[in-house]
C-alpha cells in the first residue's frame, strides 16, 4: 500500500512534468523556430523561402534607427508626469472621477493605434484646422511622439499604481518621524520612485519602438523612416527582400531586449529598496486644488485618448465625402464578419490554453517551477518581438514542403493565437495564483473525478476572469494589423487590412464609417459573452443542483 501511495502521489507531479515538456515543445513550434529561423537569415540565406531575392546588400537605414530610438526615447520621457500622477490618484487618493480615468486607461488601452491616429487626422482635416500650425506640428515628428505617448498611458500608469502600492506605508510612516522637513520627505519618496520610473520609460521605449499602427499611418505620410515599418516596407514591396528585413527586426528585438534587461534590473532595486511586505496605504480624500488637478487630467487624457478620435470619427462616417459610399458596403460586412470568426476562434484557443497551463503550474515540485519559468520566459520574449517580426517569421517557417500552412486562415489563427497567449497568460495569473490548492485537493481525496472539480469548484471562480480575459484578448486580436497585413489569406483581409487599405486611398469617410461598425459589432460580442456566459454557468450549476 504503501508503495502504490507513493506512486498515486508522483502521478500529478509527472503529469506536471508532461505539461511543462509538450508547453516547451509547443513554443519551440510556435515562437523559437520561427523568430530565430528568420533573424538567422542574414548569416544563413538559404533558410529563406526564396533563396534567389534572400540576398541583400543593402544596409541598415541608419536614418529610421535614430528616429526610432529617438522618438521612442521622447515618448518615454514625456509619458513619466502623467502616469506618475495617474498611479498617484488612482491609488493614494479616494475622488469620484476615479471611476473614469480607469475606464479612460482601459479605453485607450483597446483602441488600436491606427485608429487612433486616424481619427486625429481626420480632427486635423477638418475646416480651421487643416492649415493651422496646429496640424504642421501633428504632421511631423510632434504628432508621433503626442499619439505614441498617449497610447503608453495606460501601461505607465499601471506601473506607476504598482509603484505606490509598493512604497506602503510603512516607509512613509517612519519618514514622517524621522524626517521633518516636508521637501526632504517629497525627496525620498521621489528617490524611492526612480526605479518604477526607469521601468516606465524602458517599457515605453519598447511599446513605441515596435508600434506599427501609427507608423504605418502617420508615420508613412509624414515620410518619417521608421524601423518597424522599415520592416514591412521590405516585405510589401517587389523583389522581396527578406534578409534586410531580418536584419532590421534583429536590431529592432536587440533594442527591446536591452530596455526590457534594464527594466528587470530596475525592478530588482526597487524590491531590494523596499523590502520586505509593506502595508498598503489606504487612500484619502483629496483636496480643492488636487481634485480640480484629478478632473483636469481625466478630462485631458479622455479627450486626447478617446473622444476626439472617437468623435472625429462618428462626425466623418456621419458626413462622407461624395466619392464615398452610403454605408458599409458588402466587402466591408466580409471583413467584420472574418475578423469575428479570426479573433474568435483565436481568443478561446489563448485562453484555453492560458487556463490549462496556469491550472498546471498550480501543483508543486519541479515540473510546476520549471513551467513557471518558461512562462515568465514567454512574456519576456514577447514583449521583444512584435508582430510584424512574428508575421514574417511565420512565412519563413511555414512555407515549406512539410508544415506548408502560408495562406491559410489556420496560420492567421495560429500567429494570433501565439501573439496573444502571454496577455491571457498575463491576465489569468492573479486569478489562478489566489486559487487554494487545498479546494482541489480536498475534493480529490473524496473521489471527485477531474472533471468535477473544473466544473464544480475552479470554473464557478474563474468564469468572470476567464470571460474579461477573453473579452480583452478578442477585442485586440480583433483590430489586429500587422499579423494580419502580412498572413492574411489572399482574398479574405480581416477588418484591420480593409481599414488600411481605406486609409491609403483617402476614403476617410467609408474607413469611418466601417471602424464605428466594426467597433459596435465588436463591442456588443464582447458584452454579451461577458454578460451571458456566467449567468449561463450559474443557471448550469443551479440546474444539476
Amino acid at each position: 500500500m504503501t508503495g502504490l501511495s507513493r506512486l498515486a502521489g508522483r502521478v500529478p507531479n509527472l503529469a506536471v512534468g508532461i505539461c511543462a515538456v509538450l508547453f516547451g515543445l509547443l513554443a519551440l513550434l510556435c515562437f523559437v523556430y520561427p523568430v530565430v529561423r528568420f533573424l538567422g537569415l542574414p548569416l544563413m540565406p538559404g533558410w529563406g523561402p526564396l533563396p534567389p531575392l534572400a540576398v541583400s546588400a543593402q544596409g541598415v537605414s541608419s536614418t529610421a534607427v535614430w528616429n526610432t530610438v529617438r522618438l521612442s526615447a521622447e515618448a518615454g520621457l514625456l509619458v513619466v508626469p502623467p502616469g506618475i500622477l495617474i498611479g498617484f490618484l488612482l491609488e493614494r487618493r479616494r475622488w469620484r472621477g476615479a471611476w473614469l480615468l480607469s475606464a479612460t486607461l482601459w479605453g485607450i488601452f483597446l483602441i488600436p493605434s491606427y485608429l487612433l491616429t486616424t481619427g486625429w487626422q481626420m480632427l486635423m482635416a477638418m475646416p480651421g484646422l487643416a492649415d493651422s500650425l496646429f496640424s504642421r506640428l501633428f504632421y511631423g515628428e510632434t504628432g508621433i511622439v503626442f499619439l505614441l505617448t498617449v497610447k503608453g498611458l495606460a501601461f505607465a500608469a499601471m506601473t506607476a499604481r504598482t509603484g505606490w502600492h509598493a512604497a506602503g506605508t510603512d516607509l512613509d510612516a517612519a519618514s514622517r518621524v524621522h524626517v521633518r522637513a516636508a521637501w526632504r520627505r517629497g525627496w525620498l519618496t521621489a528617490r524611492l520612485l526612480l526605479p518604477v520610473v526607469g521601468s516606465m520609460i524602458m517599457v515605453q521605449v519598447v511599446a513605441a519602438s515596435q508600434d506599427f499602427g501609427i507608423a504605418a499611418t502617420l508615420g508613412a505620410q509624414a515620410h518619417l523612416p521608421l524601423v518597424v515599418y522599415a520592416i514591412y516596407q521590405n516585405l510589401a514591396t517587389v523583389p522581396v527582400d527578406f534578409t534586410q528585413a531580418a536584419r532590421l527586426s534583429a536590431l529592432l528585438v536587440f533594442l527591446a531586449l536591452v530596455a526590457l534587461a534594464v527594466q528587470a534590473v530596475l525592478a530588482r532595486h526597487q524590491a531590494m529598496t523596499v523590502g520586505g511586505r509593506q502595508h498598503r496605504a489606504a487612500a484619502v480624500p483629496c483636496g480643492p486644488v488636487l481634485t480640480a488637478v484629478a478632473y483636469l487630467l481625466t478630462g485631458g487624457v479622455l479627450l486626447a485618448g478617446v473622444g476626439a478620435p472617437l468623435l472625429a470619427l462618428a462626425m466623418e462616417g456621419l458626413g462622407g465625402g461624395a466619392s464615398d459610399v452610403a454605408a458599409v458596403d458588402a466587402e466591408g460586412w466580409r471583413s467584420i464578419g472574418l475578423s469575428l470568426r479570426y479573433a474568435f476562434v483565436s481568443a478561446v484557443g489563448a485562453v484555453v490554453l492560458a487556463a490549462v497551463i496556469l491550472g498546471v503550474r498550480m501543483r508543486s515540485g519541479m515540473g510546476g517551477r520549471v513551467l513557471s519559468r518558461m512562462l515568465l520566459w514567454l512574456v519576456s520574449a514577447n514583449m521583444a518581438v512584435p508582430g510584424v517580426i512574428l508575421g514574417a517569421a511565420y512565412v519563413i517557417a511555414f512555407n515549406g514542403r512539410v508544415l506548408a500552412l502560408y495562406g491559410t486562415p489556420a496560420l492567421l489563427i495560429l500567429a494570433y493565437t501565439a501573439s496573444h497567449l502571454p496577455i491571457a497568460l498575463r491576465f489569468l495569473d492573479a486569478p489562478f495564483a489566489s486559487l487554494h490548492r487545498g479546494l482541489g485537493e480536498a475534493a480529490r481525496v473524496h473521489g471527485v473525478p477531474l472533471s468535477g472539480r473544473v466544473e464544480g469548484i475552479y470554473l464557478p471562480l474563474l468564469i468572470r476572469p476567464l470571460g474579461w480575459a477573453w473579452a480583452m484578448v478578442f477585442i485586440t486580436l480583433f483590430f489586429e494589423l500587422p499579423l494580419s497585413e502580412i498572413l492574411y489569406p489572399a482574398g479574405a483581409q480581416p477588418l484591420a487590412v480593409r481599414l488600411l487599405s481605406l486609409e491609403v486611398a483617402l476614403h476617410y469617410g467609408a474607413e469611418a464609417r466601417l471602424a464605428l461598425a466594426g467597433m459596435a459589432v465588436c463591442l456588443a460580442l464582447a458584452g454579451t459573452v461577458i454578460v451571458l456566459v456566467p449567468r449561463l454557468a450559474g443557471w448550469h450549476a443551479g440546474g444539476e443542483k
